[in-house]
């Protein structure tokens, strides 16, 4: 059907062409054969007015006009297409007129000069009469029927064009059957080769070679295209069976679904994970296999990826036809085909992160039983060892009555070890009350230098003692700011206290910087035994810790809970603090606070 169309085509328009030449032709010819024959039809009319011209002037001359006059009407008879004529005298009278017996009713005086117009197909030609001295004697008037025989005309001309017309048709037909050769057979040609490819698939087939036209151009280029194309298909057919190889021996499952949630591809451990054959659930619905699937939160998820075409990754418990469940992983991809879910067996994992998470419960669960143990016993012991303390000054103060030089050296060592006791008993306190949560902090106008100089002034004579300097720089602007002062004066001593603690020999510096954009820093800077990179991590984020110096060969004294205390403490406060140091060269620990009081951080133990 597509070949005669083209052919049929190709005719049609061919010789419409054609006769739509002819017609053009035709009417042109017409339009300059009409335009010729009013041109001719006027020069005769001219001429014939001339002749009569020179009668009717001697006729107005003489003295018998009308018959004269009559007599030079007279030769208008030979002439079959003048319907009337008229001789006027100067007045405007009506001296003769043809034909004879017709009356000239209804005809005007000319008031134009010589004239000659066409009113339809009759021309009305108007000539001056003249002396010889050129004085108007008076007109002539014609009236000529200048109408075709239109019978005849078209006779003439129809059979003209039917000659014409046939000529064409056979030219035509000529041209058309030459354009057939030339066009459309090698067109119909190649769309045959094309619907022979796209009914039977077969990239090998060509089309027959042609010329260097542009159809031979075209149908090289064709041939070309296929070359490629069988290349092309030959490499993808390569690809896809690479890319199922690949497919088939993952671990992980991969599995395509149409549109219809019809199951077209299935690797091996997609059945291992399903507890079904590959070879009956290919071809086979996603419901059909899995009946309960469809009211579940898993299909609704691949529901919407399906209809909005797009991706989703979850976790998901998956219960299987057996009965058993499994935890898998899901990829879900909006492919062309429809869907393809890429799914990993998690099932291990999350048995493991189930009992990590029930380990983890235990532990916070005992760290809270620890905590409140502490928090307990710290509070059931300072009561008696504050009676203790209380009873042993009473004494170093005689107040019972005299006592000996020996006995007076040992109630002040009682009194120190009660004193060291309570400050340990004290921190283990806080620590409590810190990882419980439970820290009231009671912000306050405080000015930064008095407290440096307090807690300077409390630790200076133990720096005295082992031969340090003690250097204090602070700014001569008061530094004031919003924060508890029972915290931050723990953080100071806690800090020059180590500092005091772990430096032999050097020097300390306690430095106040002014504030800067909202906060403020302090740094205490010794010359001690520093600390070891490796270390220093485990000093904030652990309690009762104490590192071994290789310096000194021995742990410090000291429960361990000054730094870990300082931190949480500065935490609490909206603060940071931070340690440089380096193992033999000393230590800076760097403590840095907001100048208005910050909110309470809910400060939690930290698993390490």
């Amino acid at each position: 059907m597509q070949s005669r169309s083209i052919r049929r085509d190709l005719i049609v328009s061919t010789t419409l062409i054609f006769v739509a030449l002819v017609v053009l032709m035709e009417f042109v010819l017409f339009a300059y054969r009409s335009a010729d024959f009013r041109r001719a039809e006027e020069r005769r009319v001219i001429t014939l007015l001339h002749v009569v011209a020179a009668d009717a002037i001697e006729a107005l001359q003489s003295s018998d006009s009308v018959v004269m006059a009559n007599s030079a009407l007279a030769a208008f008879r030979d002439v079959d297409r003048i319907e009337a004529a008229i001789i006027y005298d100067a007045r405007g009278t009506i001296v003769a007129h043809y034909p004879a017996n017709v009356s000239p009713a209804g005809s005007t005086f000319p008031r134009n000069a010589e004239n000659v117009e066409w009113d339809g197909s009759h021309l009305r030609a108007i000539t001056v009469l003249r002396a010889g001295d050129g004085h108007p004697l008076g007109f002539l008037r014609t009236d000529y029927n200048a109408a075709l025989d239109v019978g005849a005309w078209l006779r003439y001309h129809l059979e003209a064009s039917l000659w014409v017309a046939g000529l064409i048709a056979v030219l035509s037909y000529l041209f058309s059957r030459y354009l057939d050769a030339r066009v459309s057979r090698p067109l119909l040609t190649l769309a045959a080769v094309v619907g022979k490819i796209s009914a039977e698939q077969d990239f090998t087939l060509r089309a027959p070679p042609r010329g260097d036209d542009e159809i031979g151009r075209l149908t090289d280029g064709f041939n070309s295209f296929l070359e490629r194309l069988q290349i092309h298909d030959r490499e993808l057919a390569q690809s896809e069976a690479r890319f199922r190889g690949t497919l088939d021996g993952m671990l992980e499952g991969a599995q395509i679904i149409d549109h219809e949630w019809r199951y077209v591809y299935v690797n091996a451990a997609v059945a291992h994970q399903s507890r079904r054959r590959r070879e009956d659930m290919l071809g086979r619905t996603l419901i059909d296999c899995f009946p309960e699937i469809e009211g579940t939160h898993l299909f609704a998820k691949l529901r919407q990826c399906m209809q909005d075409r797009c991706n989703v990754h979850l976790e998901n418990e998956f219960r299987c036809p057996d009965g058993s469940s499994a935890w898998f992983e899901l990829s879900v991809l909006a492919v062309p085909e429809g869907l393809f879910i890429l799914s990993l067996d998690i099932d291990s994992r999350k048995r493991i992160e189930t009992a990590l998470r029930e380990a983890k419960d235990q532990a916070e669960s005992s760290d809270r039983v620890k905590t409140e143990f502490l928090a307990s016993m710290s509070h059931e012991l300072r009561t008696p060892l504050n009676a203790i303390i209380g009873f042993t000054g009473t004494l170093l103060m005689k107040l019972p009555g005299p006592i000996n030089t020996e006995q007076e050296k040992q109630l002040k060592t009682v009194q120190s070890s009660g004193k060291h006791l309570l400050s340990l008993i004290n921190d283990i306190l806080d620590v409590a009350k810190i990882e419980s949560g439970n820290v009231p902090l009671h912000p306050e106008s405080v000015v930064a230098q008095q407290l440096i100089d307090e807690a300077v002034a409390t630790l200076r004579p133990a720096a005295i003692a082992k031969g340090l300097a003690f250097e204090v720089r602070m700014p001569d602007s008061t530094v004031q700011l919003q924060i508890d002062r029972r915290a931050l004066s723990q953080i100071l001593l806690n800090l020059i206290g180590n500092a005091v603690k772990f430096t032999e020999r050097g020097s300390i510096s306690v430095t106040l910087l002014p504030p800067a954009a909202g906060r403020l820093q302090i740094s205490v800077v010794d010359t001690g035994i520093g600390i070891a990179v490796e270390d220093q991590s485990r000093l904030f984020r652990q309690s009762f810790v104490q590192i071994h110096t290789a310096a000194s060969g021995r742990v410090q004294e000291g429960s361990g809970l000054g730094l870990y205390l300082s931190h949480r403490l500065t935490q609490l406060l909206g603060g940071e603090l931070s340690l440089r140091s380096e193992s033999g060269r000393g230590s800076c620990f760097t403590l840095t606070l907001p100048t208005e009081a910050a909110e309470a951080a809910s400060v939690r133990p930290e698993m390490s």
